[in-house]
């Protein structure tokens, strides 16, 4: 897998120890179920309900509105910040 972008060329030192993040998760899905993912999250669907409908894990869904707002789709806030009191 090439992970290298224009930002940062990622690599690994052959002298550490690594642990691989998340192996248990998918993180291929269909255009169509991206779709799905980002209609039922800007209707306001809670992820966890989301990823029952869709049949994918909580984390897989977080991951796959991560990638929308990413590439620039429209995708409702994925948290909100409370107001500050002074």
């Amino acid at each position: 897998m090439d992970t290298r972008n224009a930002k940062k060329v990622p690599f690994l030192e052959e002298s550490e120890d690594y642990v691989i993040l998340l192996p248990n998760l998918e993180f291929a899905m269909s255009k169509s179920q991206l779709k799905t993912i980002t209609e039922l999250h800007n209707e306001g669907m809670w992820i966890e309900d989301i990823a029952e409908e869709v049949k994918r894990n909580p984390y897989e869904v977080l991951i796959a509105l991560i990638h929308q707002v990413m590439r620039g789709a429209k995708v409702k806030p994925l948290a909100y910040r409370g107001r500050k009191y002074v």
